[in-house]
């Protein structure tokens, strides 16, 4: 039974893959990745359409109260966080936090639901959530990593050019060394660019992949146990899924401040 559970795990872990190329591991596309993606945009967009058409003035009801209520919420942490105005920041703020806790929600989900209805479509395999696939977060990461240089060399970009090679060692020893630790900064710097997407990612991804593995390892104990195991599994799951859900409230949240911290850096202006 043991090993029947591992396999199942196992099985629930893999991708639904396209192989573009096999002999490039590179070359393949996460399709269960990359439905759920674009559907969960597209219920985001249709959702704001929808709401722009029913929304009235006075006291807000319903639908716009609530999303009145997370405007507010979104807007006051950027203006708290952000030193100038950039009309651009709030809505993207907005959006990364939006779309990444609707893709966390999904685990909440019973665990096999949703791979089990695919397999019935031809599916041999599909991850539930897309922020479990690395490629995801990965790819946000990247894009707030890009926004970020751009901003820095738009605003401010000789300053940020002599940062890369002038901090923080070429202040601190004689003329005659500069040369030699201007390599140094270079790649301290470099290190500690690449490590802002790196800990993006990586930090969504690991929560919420450890997260759907415990969810695996609850839903074997509901399967394959006696009455006392599945009464318990079934407590121990109703208690995690309300502790997964903050956890995923929470990485929607400390993604979406990070992305405006960064953003707030860049646009900080540079001090004489």
């Amino acid at each position: 039974m043991a090993e029947q559970s591992g396999d199942g795990i196992a099985s629930h872990l893999q991708y639904w893959t396209y192989v573009v190329d096999e002999s490039n591991p590179f070359m393949q596309i996460h399709v269960d990745t990359m439905i759920l993606t674009v559907t969960i945009a597209t219920l985001l967009v249709g959702f704001g359409i929808w709401l722009k058409g029913r929304v009235v003035e006075g006291a807000p009801t319903g639908a716009q109260n609530f999303m009145e209520t997370v405007v507010g919420f979104i807007n006051d942490t950027v203006n708290d966080n952000f030193p100038v105005h950039n009309p651009h920041v709030a809505p993207l703020a907005f959006t990364i936090f939006v779309f990444i806790l609707l893709c966390n929600t999904l685990d909440i989900l019973p665990a096999y639901l949703i791979g089990h209805t695919a397999h019935l479509f031809g599916a041999e395999h599909f991850r539930p959530v897309p922020t479990n696939d690395l490629n995801l977060p990965a790819a946000m990461g990247v894009s707030v990593f890009v926004m970020v240089l751009y901003y820095e060399f738009k605003l401010k970009p000789v300053h940020f050019m002599k940062e890369l090679v002038m901090e923080p060692f070429t202040s601190l020893v004689p003329m005659v060394l500069k040369p030699v630790v201007m390599p140094i900064n270079l790649i301290l710097k470099l290190v500690e660019e690449v490590a802002k997407p790196l800990s993006l990612s990586f930090r969504l991804f690991g929560n919420m992949f450890a997260g759907e593995v415990i969810f695996l390892l609850i839903a074997s104990l509901l399967l394959g146990g006696g009455a006392v195991a599945m009464t318990a599994g079934f407590f121990v799951g109703l208690g995690w899924s309300f502790f997964h859900l903050f956890i995923g409230l929470l990485q929607a949240f400390i993604f979406m401040i990070l992305t405006v911290v960064y953003l707030s850096i860049a646009h900080q202006p540079v001090e004489h």
